[in-house]
């Protein structure tokens, strides 16, 4: 009973947005274990293991892209410990798309091990879209991919009240790369711009993302130049087309195409499986008379759908620190230096941008 009365009490707290809906323990290693497993993955670079681990699956409650309510999954892991408070390290995933390829399906991986054996709370979203979640995965759009993320930090705090073996000590860092370099901004933005305060937010560390959809990477997409992933210009447009209710995929792709991103996106197709039935050029997948009405309409509404969800024209009050890499070919390292260079102009002071050598 008193188990349920928690939940209705937390449940009235937050709504539903990041309601626990449920959880179950997926591994749990101890010490030894641990450093056995990192000293095989890091070698002398290995951490030294402070505590055995657990890890748990969590199902919960977000909001999907037109606003309802929306089931998504993560994983919260934890130091095995009864005598400290540790923070939250929240990381977010670079791009998936076969939705079993997430860690509430595969456990423990070198990040999480790493994190959570040290002294940190490890949460990862899986996304809407993947794990639990069957929606069609509303590849960066900011709102869904922010909510997703801030959701699990509210259901992590209702976990650790269930389990009063875990301390959290409200301390929040946000991390993440590529796909999760922008979840990682957007969630920024959005605890910054909605003014929530249920956690001490401390700072973000967005690695490599597609800060400006409209510029950087449109003029990437429209360049007629070979892709290393070129799924990643369907994956943009099917959940746009879709969640702005811009026409149907014949609309935009030739009809080949059209048909395929039909079920090619639906969570079972790997990113390999999908680059194969792709040309190297990725535009060439579209219809030339859409290709020649985005370049030469400045209002054209995907454009301006790309436009809303671009990351950079804001101003940053908490720490973030940018990374990226000089070589990266598939999220060029203008993305962050537009966004640095815009924060900067807006007024923002505790912002940082390393640009590394390696992509």
């Amino acid at each position: 009973m008193r188990f349920f009365c928690i939940i209705f009490l937390i449940s009235c707290i937050y709504s539903y947005q990041g309601e626990l809906v449920s959880y179950e323990l997926l591994e749990s290693y101890d010490i030894n274990e641990v450093q056995a497993i990192l000293n095989n993955d890091f070698g002398p670079a290995a951490p030294q293991v402070l505590y055995d681990v657990s890890m748990y699956k969590v199902t919960y409650n977000t909001i999907d892209p037109f606003g309802n309510e929306s089931i998504a999954s993560g994983v919260i892991a934890f130091p095995e410990n009864q005598e400290q408070a540790f923070p939250v390290v929240s990381w977010q995933h670079g791009t998936e798309v076969k939705r079993d390829n997430v860690s509430s399906n595969n456990g423990f991986n070198s990040l999480s091990f790493w994190l959570a054996s040290t002294g940190y709370i490890f949460l990862e979203p899986d996304y809407l879209g993947l794990g639990a979640s069957d929606i069609l995965h509303p590849y960066c759009l900011k709102d869904p991919s922010a909510w997703t993320t801030i959701d699990l930090i509210r259901a992590a705090k209702s976990f650790f009240v269930l389990d009063d073996e875990i301390q959290f000590n409200n301390d929040v860092i946000l991390f993440g790369y590529s796909e999760g370099g922008y979840v990682t901004m957007a969630a920024h933005m959005t605890i910054e711009q909605e003014q929530l305060n249920e956690f001490n937010f401390l700072a973000s560390f967005p690695m490599a993302g597609p800060y400006s959809l409209s510029g950087s990477m449109v003029d990437v997409m429209l360049s007629f130049q070979p892709y290393g992933e070129p799924f990643y210009l369907p994956y943009v447009l099917v959940p746009y087309i879709d969640y702005y209710e811009m026409g149907t995929l014949e609309e935009y792709f030739l009809p080949e195409y059209a048909l395929m991103f039909e079920y090619l996106f639906n969570g079972d197709y790997s990113a390999s499986e999908i680059n194969s039935y792709l040309p190297d050029i990725p535009i060439t997948i579209m219809l030339p008379e859409v290709i020649e009405e985005f370049t030469n309409d400045s209002t054209h509404p995907l454009r301006l759908h790309l436009e809303e969800n671009d990351l950079w024209n804001w101003t940053p009050q908490n720490d973030m620190h940018m990374y990226h890499g000089i070589g990266d070919e598939l999220i060029p390292y203008e993305n962050s230096q537009i966004a640095y260079d815009a924060f900067i102009d807006n007024g923002s002071e505790n912002i940082d941008l390393y640009l590394v050598d390696e992509a």
